[in-house]
Protein backbone atom coordinates (compact mmCIF):
# COMPACT_ATOMS: atom_id res chain seq x y z
CA UNK A 1 0.00 0.00 0.00
CA UNK A 2 1.24 3.63 -1.04
CA UNK A 3 0.36 6.85 -0.61
CA UNK A 4 -0.53 8.21 -3.46
CA UNK A 5 1.35 11.89 -2.84
CA UNK A 6 4.19 11.24 -1.72
CA UNK A 7 4.67 7.43 -2.51
CA UNK A 8 5.29 6.73 1.00
CA UNK A 9 5.58 2.68 2.07
CA UNK A 10 2.87 2.60 4.73
CA UNK A 11 3.11 -0.85 5.38
CA UNK A 12 6.57 -0.71 6.67
CA UNK A 13 5.53 -0.33 10.37
CA UNK A 14 2.84 -2.62 10.37
CA UNK A 15 4.70 -5.42 12.24
CA UNK A 16 6.16 -3.38 14.93
CA UNK A 17 3.35 -1.33 15.92
CA UNK A 18 1.12 -4.60 15.84
CA UNK A 19 3.34 -5.86 18.09
CA UNK A 20 4.08 -3.17 20.38
CA UNK A 21 0.25 -2.41 20.62
CA UNK A 22 -0.66 -5.90 21.48
CA UNK A 23 1.83 -6.03 23.88
CA UNK A 24 0.91 -2.91 25.85
CA UNK A 25 -2.85 -3.45 25.34
CA UNK A 26 -2.35 -7.26 26.53
CA UNK A 27 -0.65 -5.76 29.84
CA UNK A 28 -1.54 -2.32 30.73
CA UNK A 29 -5.95 -3.31 30.39
CA UNK A 30 -5.70 -5.66 33.65
CA UNK A 31 -2.71 -3.71 35.31
CA UNK A 32 -4.92 0.09 34.76
CA UNK A 33 -8.15 -2.13 35.72
CA UNK A 34 -6.30 -3.49 38.96
CA UNK A 35 -5.31 -0.55 39.75
CA UNK A 36 -8.75 1.66 39.17
CA UNK A 37 -10.34 -1.19 41.78
CA UNK A 38 -7.41 -0.80 44.25
CA UNK A 39 -8.26 2.86 44.53
CA UNK A 40 -11.63 2.36 44.68
CA UNK A 41 -11.56 0.35 47.38
CA UNK A 42 -8.88 3.19 49.13
CA UNK A 43 -11.81 5.46 48.71
CA UNK A 44 -14.13 3.10 50.53
CA UNK A 45 -11.89 2.74 53.64
CA UNK A 46 -11.79 6.55 53.64
CA UNK A 47 -8.27 7.48 52.22
CA UNK A 48 -9.84 9.89 49.53
CA UNK A 49 -7.55 13.05 48.99
CA UNK A 50 -6.12 15.05 46.67
CA UNK A 51 -3.63 12.71 45.26
CA UNK A 52 -6.40 9.78 44.36
CA UNK A 53 -8.26 12.08 42.60
CA UNK A 54 -5.68 12.98 40.27
CA UNK A 55 -4.21 9.36 39.92
CA UNK A 56 -7.59 8.26 39.38
CA UNK A 57 -7.89 10.86 36.33
CA UNK A 58 -4.30 9.39 34.90
CA UNK A 59 -5.72 6.26 34.90
CA UNK A 60 -8.96 6.86 33.54
CA UNK A 61 -6.66 8.71 30.42
CA UNK A 62 -4.43 5.79 30.90
CA UNK A 63 -7.80 3.21 30.36
CA UNK A 64 -9.34 5.36 27.69
CA UNK A 65 -5.96 5.63 25.48
CA UNK A 66 -5.87 1.43 25.77
CA UNK A 67 -9.38 1.07 24.47
CA UNK A 68 -8.18 2.49 21.14
CA UNK A 69 -5.45 0.19 20.61
CA UNK A 70 -7.43 -2.66 19.19
CA UNK A 71 -8.87 -0.53 16.78
CA UNK A 72 -5.60 0.93 15.54
CA UNK A 73 -4.18 -2.71 15.60
CA UNK A 74 -7.22 -3.49 12.98
CA UNK A 75 -6.03 -0.23 10.81
CA UNK A 76 -2.55 -1.23 10.47
CA UNK A 77 -3.68 -4.93 9.21
CA UNK A 78 -5.90 -3.60 7.09
CA UNK A 79 -2.82 -1.77 5.17
CA UNK A 80 -3.64 1.58 6.87
CA UNK A 81 -7.09 1.98 5.94
CA UNK A 82 -10.11 2.80 7.75
CA UNK A 83 -13.13 0.68 6.94
CA UNK A 84 -15.55 2.40 9.23
CA UNK A 85 -16.08 5.66 7.82
CA UNK A 86 -15.22 9.49 8.66
CA UNK A 87 -17.00 9.39 12.34
CA UNK A 88 -15.39 6.72 13.89
CA UNK A 89 -12.13 7.73 12.70
CA UNK A 90 -12.64 11.23 14.35
CA UNK A 91 -13.96 10.02 17.42
CA UNK A 92 -11.36 7.51 17.81
CA UNK A 93 -8.39 9.79 16.70
CA UNK A 94 -9.90 12.46 19.47
CA UNK A 95 -10.39 9.82 21.59
CA UNK A 96 -6.33 8.83 21.43
CA UNK A 97 -4.87 12.31 21.18
CA UNK A 98 -7.10 13.76 24.12
CA UNK A 99 -6.07 11.00 26.54
CA UNK A 100 -2.24 11.11 25.65
CA UNK A 101 -1.82 14.96 26.59
CA UNK A 102 -4.62 14.79 29.84
CA UNK A 103 -2.51 11.98 30.89
CA UNK A 104 0.51 14.19 30.68
CA UNK A 105 -1.17 16.97 32.24
CA UNK A 106 -2.00 15.13 34.81
CA UNK A 107 1.53 13.49 35.56
CA UNK A 108 2.69 17.49 36.07
CA UNK A 109 -0.20 18.11 38.51
CA UNK A 110 0.43 14.99 40.39
CA UNK A 111 4.13 16.27 41.06
CA UNK A 112 2.72 19.77 41.40
CA UNK A 113 1.27 18.38 44.08
CA UNK A 114 3.63 16.06 45.46
CA UNK A 115 6.07 19.06 45.61
CA UNK A 116 3.71 20.94 47.56
CA UNK A 117 3.31 18.19 50.31
CA UNK A 118 7.10 17.57 51.07
CA UNK A 119 8.26 21.33 50.51
CA UNK A 120 5.29 23.31 51.70
CA UNK A 121 3.54 21.02 54.20
CA UNK A 122 2.16 23.19 55.90
CA UNK A 123 0.43 26.33 53.89
CA UNK A 124 -0.64 24.28 51.02
CA UNK A 125 -2.71 22.02 52.71
CA UNK A 126 -5.98 24.44 52.27
CA UNK A 127 -5.31 24.03 48.35
CA UNK A 128 -4.28 20.31 48.39
CA UNK A 129 -8.32 19.78 48.61
CA UNK A 130 -10.05 17.26 46.97
CA UNK A 131 -12.59 19.88 45.79
CA UNK A 132 -9.66 21.86 44.03
CA UNK A 133 -8.36 18.32 42.60
CA UNK A 134 -11.70 17.92 41.04
CA UNK A 135 -11.81 21.05 39.70
CA UNK A 136 -8.16 20.92 38.36
CA UNK A 137 -9.54 17.76 36.76
CA UNK A 138 -12.27 18.90 34.70
CA UNK A 139 -10.05 22.33 33.70
CA UNK A 140 -7.17 19.86 32.24
CA UNK A 141 -10.07 17.52 30.61
CA UNK A 142 -11.96 20.72 29.16
CA UNK A 143 -8.44 22.61 28.46
CA UNK A 144 -6.94 19.74 26.69
CA UNK A 145 -9.97 18.56 24.14
CA UNK A 146 -10.29 22.78 22.78
CA UNK A 147 -6.59 22.15 22.40
CA UNK A 148 -6.73 18.62 20.62
CA UNK A 149 -10.13 20.25 18.49
CA UNK A 150 -8.18 23.22 17.57
CA UNK A 151 -5.59 21.24 16.14
CA UNK A 152 -7.32 18.60 14.39
CA UNK A 153 -9.96 20.30 12.63
CA UNK A 154 -11.41 20.20 10.14
CA UNK A 155 -10.96 16.65 9.94
CA UNK A 156 -8.34 13.49 10.61
CA UNK A 157 -9.79 11.33 7.90
CA UNK A 158 -8.39 11.32 4.15
CA UNK A 159 -11.74 9.77 2.38
CA UNK A 160 -9.96 9.10 -0.72
CA UNK A 161 -7.06 7.01 0.83
CA UNK A 162 -9.04 5.90 3.55
CA UNK A 163 -6.12 7.18 5.68
CA UNK A 164 -7.12 8.17 9.77
CA UNK A 165 -4.88 10.63 11.70
CA UNK A 166 -2.46 10.34 8.97
CA UNK A 167 -1.83 12.81 6.12
CA UNK A 168 1.62 13.04 3.84
CA UNK A 169 2.72 15.50 3.30
CA UNK A 170 1.21 17.38 6.44
CA UNK A 171 -0.55 20.82 5.87
CA UNK A 172 1.44 23.72 7.22
CA UNK A 173 -1.39 24.57 9.74
CA UNK A 174 -1.21 20.86 11.32
CA UNK A 175 2.60 20.96 11.26
CA UNK A 176 1.92 24.15 13.30
CA UNK A 177 -0.23 22.50 15.96
CA UNK A 178 2.64 19.49 16.18
CA UNK A 179 5.07 22.15 17.13
CA UNK A 180 2.90 23.36 19.93
CA UNK A 181 2.05 20.10 21.61
CA UNK A 182 5.89 19.18 21.41
CA UNK A 183 6.24 22.73 23.37
CA UNK A 184 3.38 21.94 25.42
CA UNK A 185 2.60 18.29 25.69
CA UNK A 186 6.76 17.33 26.38
CA UNK A 187 9.67 20.47 26.83
CA UNK A 188 6.84 21.99 29.60
CA UNK A 189 5.71 18.64 31.79
CA UNK A 190 9.85 18.30 31.53
CA UNK A 191 10.65 20.99 33.09
CA UNK A 192 7.97 20.74 35.84
CA UNK A 193 9.06 17.46 36.51
CA UNK A 194 12.97 17.87 36.73
CA UNK A 195 11.64 20.99 38.42
CA UNK A 196 9.62 19.38 41.34
CA UNK A 197 12.04 16.50 41.81
CA UNK A 198 15.12 19.12 42.56
CA UNK A 199 12.80 20.41 45.28
CA UNK A 200 11.84 17.63 46.31
CA UNK A 201 15.23 16.09 46.12
CA UNK A 202 16.12 19.33 48.24
CA UNK A 203 14.53 19.55 50.74
CA UNK A 204 14.66 15.87 51.82
CA UNK A 205 18.18 16.03 52.12
CA UNK A 206 17.74 19.52 54.45
CA UNK A 207 15.22 17.36 56.60
CA UNK A 208 17.03 15.72 59.48
CA UNK A 209 13.87 13.68 60.36
CA UNK A 210 14.58 11.26 56.97
CA UNK A 211 17.08 9.02 56.96
CA UNK A 212 19.95 8.56 54.51
CA UNK A 213 18.60 5.38 53.02
CA UNK A 214 15.07 6.32 52.76
CA UNK A 215 16.13 9.74 50.96
CA UNK A 216 17.95 8.17 48.37
CA UNK A 217 15.25 5.68 47.84
CA UNK A 218 12.54 8.65 47.09
CA UNK A 219 14.71 10.67 45.01
CA UNK A 220 16.04 7.35 43.03
CA UNK A 221 12.33 6.39 41.99
CA UNK A 222 11.57 10.31 41.46
CA UNK A 223 14.56 10.14 39.01
CA UNK A 224 13.31 6.71 37.77
CA UNK A 225 9.53 8.60 36.85
CA UNK A 226 10.88 11.86 35.17
CA UNK A 227 13.56 9.40 33.05
CA UNK A 228 10.18 7.19 32.20
CA UNK A 229 8.64 10.21 30.99
CA UNK A 230 11.28 11.40 28.88
CA UNK A 231 12.11 8.25 27.16
CA UNK A 232 8.61 7.20 26.66
CA UNK A 233 7.72 10.69 24.81
CA UNK A 234 10.91 11.68 23.87
CA UNK A 235 11.25 10.35 20.88
CA UNK A 236 8.39 10.90 19.80
CA UNK A 237 8.12 14.87 20.50
CA UNK A 238 11.60 15.52 19.32
CA UNK A 239 11.22 13.50 16.18
CA UNK A 240 8.34 15.17 15.62
CA UNK A 241 9.81 18.19 16.36
CA UNK A 242 12.20 17.99 13.73
CA UNK A 243 10.18 16.51 11.13
CA UNK A 244 7.52 19.54 11.88
CA UNK A 245 9.83 22.27 11.65
CA UNK A 246 11.72 20.65 8.41
CA UNK A 247 8.29 20.32 7.03
CA UNK A 248 7.64 23.78 6.86
CA UNK A 249 11.16 24.92 5.90
CA UNK A 250 11.71 22.64 2.94
CA UNK A 251 10.93 22.47 -0.36
CA UNK A 252 10.92 18.87 -0.88
CA UNK A 253 8.37 17.66 1.73
CA UNK A 254 7.91 14.49 0.64
CA UNK A 255 11.48 13.54 0.59
CA UNK A 256 11.29 14.62 4.06
CA UNK A 257 8.15 11.92 5.04
CA UNK A 258 9.73 9.19 3.54
CA UNK A 259 13.50 9.92 5.00
CA UNK A 260 11.41 10.00 8.64
CA UNK A 261 8.06 8.03 8.17
CA UNK A 262 9.25 4.33 9.45
CA UNK A 263 11.22 6.19 12.70
CA UNK A 264 8.45 8.51 13.28
CA UNK A 265 5.74 6.22 13.25
CA UNK A 266 7.76 3.85 16.29
CA UNK A 267 8.24 6.66 18.66
CA UNK A 268 4.64 7.45 17.94
CA UNK A 269 3.74 3.92 18.83
CA UNK A 270 6.05 3.62 22.19
CA UNK A 271 3.95 7.13 23.48
CA UNK A 272 1.72 4.12 24.36
CA UNK A 273 3.94 2.95 26.60
CA UNK A 274 3.04 5.53 29.43
CA UNK A 275 -0.02 3.25 29.97
CA UNK A 276 1.69 0.18 31.11
CA UNK A 277 4.19 2.18 33.46
CA UNK A 278 1.67 4.79 34.98
CA UNK A 279 0.09 1.79 37.29
CA UNK A 280 3.49 0.32 38.40
CA UNK A 281 4.69 3.59 39.55
CA UNK A 282 1.67 5.76 40.86
CA UNK A 283 -0.13 2.92 41.93
CA UNK A 284 1.56 -0.03 42.94
CA UNK A 285 4.40 2.09 45.10
CA UNK A 286 1.50 2.56 47.14
CA UNK A 287 0.89 0.63 50.07
CA UNK A 288 -2.40 1.32 51.33
CA UNK A 289 -3.55 0.60 47.50
CA UNK A 290 -1.82 -2.30 47.24
CA UNK A 291 -3.17 -3.49 50.34
CA UNK A 292 -6.82 -2.53 49.72
CA UNK A 293 -6.10 -4.43 46.67
CA UNK A 294 -4.87 -7.65 48.35
CA UNK A 295 -7.63 -7.28 50.89
CA UNK A 296 -10.66 -7.03 47.98
CA UNK A 297 -9.50 -9.61 45.78
CA UNK A 298 -9.47 -13.04 47.44
CA UNK A 299 -7.25 -14.88 44.80
CA UNK A 300 -4.67 -13.06 45.76
CA UNK A 301 -2.41 -14.89 47.66
CA UNK A 302 -1.14 -13.71 51.25
CA UNK A 303 0.93 -15.21 54.23
CA UNK A 304 -1.24 -13.04 56.75
CA UNK A 305 -3.84 -10.63 56.58
CA UNK A 306 -2.20 -7.14 58.17
CA UNK A 307 -4.91 -4.82 59.83
CA UNK A 308 -6.77 -2.64 57.73
CA UNK A 309 -5.76 0.57 57.64
CA UNK A 310 -7.11 3.84 58.54
CA UNK A 311 -7.30 7.03 56.43
CA UNK A 312 -3.30 7.97 55.50
CA UNK A 313 -2.05 11.08 57.43
CA UNK A 314 -2.32 14.12 55.80
CA UNK A 315 0.90 14.81 54.12
CA UNK A 316 2.46 17.59 56.41
CA UNK A 317 0.72 16.67 59.34
CA UNK A 318 4.06 15.15 62.25
CA UNK A 319 3.77 11.47 62.64
CA UNK A 320 6.60 9.46 64.58
CA UNK A 321 7.32 8.12 61.09
CA UNK A 322 8.85 10.36 58.20
CA UNK A 323 6.06 12.59 57.02
CA UNK A 324 8.23 13.30 54.29
CA UNK A 325 7.88 9.92 52.36
CA UNK A 326 4.38 9.27 53.45
CA UNK A 327 3.46 12.64 51.73
CA UNK A 328 5.01 11.61 48.29
CA UNK A 329 3.79 8.18 48.11
CA UNK A 330 0.73 7.57 50.38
Amino acid sequence: MFNASCNLPLNTDTVCLTYIYSVIFTFGLPSNLLSLWGLYQLGRSGGAGCQLVLILNLLLSDLLQLLTLPVWILYLQGGHRWPYGRPACELVGYVFYVNVYASVMFLCLIALDRCLAIVYPLCSRGVRTVRVAAAAGVAVWTLTFLFCLSGLLPSVFDPERLLCLEQYPVSPRYAKFKIATTALGFLLPCAILGYTSARIGLTLRRSPSVSHQERNKIVGILVVITVNFMAVFGPYHLVGGYRFVSLLLTDEPCRQERSLFLVYRLCYGLTSLNTLLDPLFYIFLCSYARMELRRSLPCVKRRRAPPRPGPPTEPGSPTPESASSKALWE
